[in-house]
């Protein structure tokens, strides 16, 4: 731990529970710092989870298909979107992770507390009986005379049993340990929440407030916070970060909960969420829903952290010959890569098996991860980024080992789960180990990562490449972790990696560019190299620390490059959509990636071009 942070690390308790190795040894912390609405909504959500759950009635069996096209199809447009709470993610992705994660903390505190005043009312009320004061027999159930003359016959050495006593009071123990007083503790459960209408003939646009819930198809994305919600009979998870799994807990009841197999070792071991309600899917693998009526979801790598997925949603609706299919596809988080628009399943021309034909490929709608929308947030790839600390990483510790210095200690900012591809970049080019808290290694091997798994080392003195949890980096500690290692190591080097990191070039006009410029212009294609690292503010030669535009969510670019190369009907953002002025912003891109499309047709990459 760093020593001059400590007393603000210590408000920062919910950023390291997922570290632990038992999250139950964790204190909940002293602010949340959400808003009160929010809170509410959680609050009714861990209430819900405290009642009773109902009788389990196992899934049935997925039912495995080939994979099939939808054809062409004609869909009512959705209608644009209420207002929302105001916007929790303006400060940045690392902002935004903590928020969830204190709410997260919250919740499990609450659920924590609840279950101790539960246990201790129930103790209260089995130690109300009266007891003697002289043998400490119980008078459950005795009279007030016969309790007297007990009492008396003790002071004069001559206690006298009292058999109905006794009984009574094995009576009153049972009944105390029944679940009806046991359960007049417990709060009256929220009813689960409404889900909305088909979004393909939705009508009131206020009851559209909450992307994750699905309309008309029964399935939930990312919606735990909501606690049960009313003909929700299938819940997915993306991926394993906070605020998309803000709400699961270990009293999770409401049905099943679908995701990948990285993603449900992760519930089940960090969260303990009963295994009986966590179904692991198979990648690339198309499979229908239990008790959605006929909807199939194929789960597709979003490129975002181990285990994050995209869901693609076919429900086929209609009769006849010729019946339409509807096709939804859930983001979560991703980063948009040539693999995504390359996709059998998302690409927008593909072979008609009868006729031999190139048939059209639509997505009816599309939940978007729009962390990024904005032009100034066009960053380098992740490639570029990892291959630039790593060439100076090398250039330090060749440059130390030749003077005799010591060794150099590199140590990278990491969420629970994210970032780990950066760390085994340096640790490649470096020929090192990687070292990591007993809690963070627990988790890094429920990835199942063989690599990751073969560097990972418990001794810190070991591995010149160490992780750290990102809010820990910060120019003015690296020098008191450096301390703790003197021994072994002369210099250290800290990586924050984020996109908001990542400031355009002068050239690079921001304020309204089109959209074809931003496709097809070198000025737009950002490169990165070790010669752009600057040192921040507090930096020093023994400890210096760099701000790194490493980031796991799409640039913008890459947002526009994979709306404008997909035949995308609606598009839905999922992020920033707080304020009316946020959302009226990202609506008018997505109007202007539809306008493209139509002037200048699909954009495509040329055999060589780089992503």
């Amino acid at each position: 731990m760093l020593r001059r942070r400590r007393t603000a690390l210590s408000r920062m308790d919910p950023s390291q529970r997922l570290y632990s190795t038992s999250r139950a040894e964790q204190d909940p912390p002293s602010d949340s710092g959400l808003v009160d609405d929010l809170l509410s909504s959680r609050k009714e959500a861990l209430t819900a989870n405290q009642h009773s759950p109902p009788e389990f009635h196992p899934p049935p069996n997925l039912k495995h298909e080939e994979t099939s096209m939808a054809g062409p199809s004609d869909f009512a447009d959705f209608q644009d979107m209420g207002d929302f709470e105001e916007d929790l993610f303006e400060e940045g992705d690392e902002y935004a992770e903590r928020r969830w994660m204190e709410e997260q903390a919250r919740l499990e505190a609450e659920q924590d507390e609840l279950e101790t005043d539960l246990k201790g009312s129930e103790c209260m009320e089995t130690d109300a009986a009266p007891t003697c004061p002289i043998c400490s027999h119980t008078l459950a159930g005795a009279s007030d005379n016969d309790a007297a003359v007990h009492v008396n016959n003790c002071l004069d050495g001559n206690p006298t049993p009292l058999p109905s006593v006794c009984e009574s009071a094995q009576i009153k123990t049972e009944t105390v340990e029944s679940p009806k007083q046991v359960d007049r503790f417990r709060k009256v459960p929220r009813a689960p929440k409404p889900g909305q209408a088909n979004p393909f003939t939705l009508a009131d646009r206020r009851q559209r407030r909450h992307p994750s819930i699905l309309p008309g198809f029964n399935i939930c994305v990312d919606a735990f916070r909501f606690g049960a919600v009313e003909g929700c009979n299938a819940y997915f998870l993306s991926h394993f970060h906070s605020d998309h799994y803000v709400g699961l807990t270990a009293q999770w009841c409401h049905g099943p909960i679908y995701c990948s197999k990285v993603t449900a070792n992760l519930v089940k071991q960090q969260l303990r969420v009963d295994e009986k309600y966590v179904i692991a899917l198979d990648w690339e693998t198309k499979v229908e829903v239990p008790g959605t009526n006929g909807v199939f979801v194929t789960m597709i790598s979003a490129n975002h952290c181990p285990g994050s997925s995209l869901y693609l949603y076919e429900k086929v609706v209609g009769r006849g010959a010729n019946p339409k299919t509807q096709r939804v596809l859930h983001c979560g988080d991703f980063r948009a890569c040539r693999a995504h628009v390359e996709h059998p399943l998302l690409r927008p021309d593909v072979l008609d098996a009868v006729s031999g034909k190139k048939r059209d490929q639509k997505i009816d709608v599309c939940y978007l991860d729009t962390t990024y929308l904005n032009p100034k947030y066009a960053f380098p790839s992740q490639e570029a980024v990892i291959k630039a600390c790593a060439d100076m990483c090398v250039s330090l510790s060749r440059r130390a080992n030749a003077k005799h210095r010591g060794r150099l200690l590199v140590i990278v900012g990491t969420y629970s789960i994210g970032k780990e591809r950066i760390c085994l970049g340096i640790a490649r080019a470096l020929k090192s180990k990687i070292y990591a808290p007993a809690g963070k290694q627990r988790i890094c091997r429920a990835l199942e990562d063989p690599e990751l798994a073969s560097l990972l080392t418990s001794d810190p003195t070991e591995a010149q490449v160490h992780m750290t949890p990102l809010f820990e980096i910060r120019a003015d500690t690296l020098d008191d972790y450096l301390k703790d290692y003197k021994d072994h190591f002369s210099r250290a080097v800290g990586f924050r990696p984020s996109g908001w990191n990542y400031r355009p070039p002068n050239s690079r006009f921001v304020e309204s560019p089109s959209v074809s410029t931003v496709l097809h212009s070198d000025n737009w294609k950002s490169g990165y190299s070790m010669k752009e690292l600057v040192p921040q503010r507090g930096s020093t030669s023994r400890a210096s620390c760099f701000g790194v535009p490493y980031s796991e969510h799409s640039s913008f670019r890459e947002l526009t490059m994979f709306c404008c190369a997909l035949r995308i009907e609606k598009i839905i953002p999922t992020v920033n959509v707080g304020s009316a002025k946020s959302r009226e912003k990202m609506k008018g891109w997505c109007e202007k990636w539809l306008m493209e499309r139509r002037k200048n047709g699909l954009f495509t990459l040329k055999e060589g071009d780089t992503w």
